[in-house]
């Protein structure tokens, strides 16, 4: 197991910015920018980002890899508030939204692949007045698949014996909360990103990295809640989840699900370590280096958790 991120700064690939300024703009009227990541032959280019930028948002910011630098340069020079972050080498999502909301100039950021568009053109200076307000880890939007069906996009906890398990529903009510951002897209606090340590750079399964990010938000605290105002629609087919019980689950499972909360802080018990190795069918040393890594990492973060797993279902509402 690699040792597992502390920090947002823990890992920071080589990255070229072109466009856009530093220097950070008001953000009375417009608290919320825009982190484009992109997937596809899609990209976002000058019609689409104007389109955003008249809805009311901040400021744009759009991952790039292999991309086109002279076209970058030349819709950017157009463009004051939006700036370009070309990777250097391919990386997983959760790296690319880490640099990005790094970079991000606003409070908040709002994480769109390129084949996702905002159904409304507008957004209204009440919503962005109640991002302030809430002011929650992240806002998960209502998504529409290219049909204009909803999609079952908010995720409960469930207990069923000592099994852990996710349900994925269809959004009832604003407000409602969510285990994590469905497909990382949402409005992320940015404060309250960089103090979780953001995204997991080292899960490249795309699932359990969010799971991972979703677990330690509400095990440290935090809230992620539906927001129905803000509506989103895919263009095109939606991306399907692999849930293998890989190795990345196995770090999924000792940093969220192994901790135990007791008093005000919490740990892992060593009680824990055959289990572990049983389900993860590794050799004893490798097992004893990962649950070591994940004891040191819980340690390090213990006061943070302010519950552990098993009181996770019980902040739901029950299920109808």
């Amino acid at each position: 197991m690699n040792t597992i991120p502390l920090t947002l700064d823990s890992y920071r690939p080589t990255y070229t910015v072109i466009g856009g300024s530093r220097i950070a703009q008001s953000t009375e009227h417009h608290p919320v920018s825009i982190l484009l990541i992109n997937r596809g032959p899609r990209p976002y280019r000058s019609a689409a980002i104007t389109e955003l930028l008249k809805a009311g948002f901040h400021s744009i910011v759009s991952i790039e890899t292999g991309a086109d630098t002279p076209e970058l340069e030349a819709i950017a020079s157009r463009t004051p508030a939006l700036r370009y972050i070309c990777m250097h080498e391919e990386h997983n999502p959760g790296i690319c939204i880490n640099i990005g909301i790094r970079e991000s100039l606003a409070p908040y950021v709002l994480v769109l692949w390129n084949d996702m568009r905002l159904a409304s053109s507008a957004l209204s200076s009440r919503f962005f007045e109640r991002v302030l307000e809430l002011d929650h880890a992240c806002l998960a939007p209502m998504f529409f698949d290219s049909d204009g069906a909803v999609v079952p996009s908010v995720t409960h906890p469930a207990q069923s014996g000592k099994a852990f398990r996710v349900v994925q529903l269809n959004p009832l009510k604003d407000g409602e909360k969510s285990l994590f951002p469905f497909d990382y897209s949402g409005i992320y606090s940015r404060e309250k990103f960089i103090m979780l340590g953001g995204y997991d750079w080292t899960l490249q399964n795309p699932y359990w990295q969010k799971l991972d990010f979703g677990l330690r938000c509400w095990l440290w605290g935090e809230t992620i809640s539906h927001v129905q105002a803000l509506k989103i629609k895919f263009e095109g087919s939606l991306a399907v989840e692999d849930h293998s019980y890989d190795e990345d689950y196995d770090k999924f499972w000792l940093k969220n699900l192994a901790p135990v909360y007791r008093g005000d802080s919490a740990y892992i018990p060593l009680s824990k370590f055959f289990g572990y190795m049983w389900s993860s069918k590794k050799h004893l040393s490798a097992s004893v280096m990962d649950f070591s890594a994940a004891r040191n990492w819980v340690k390090a973060c213990s006061y943070r958790f302010k519950a552990d797993a098993s009181c996770l279902a019980g902040l739901w509402d029950p299920m109808p």
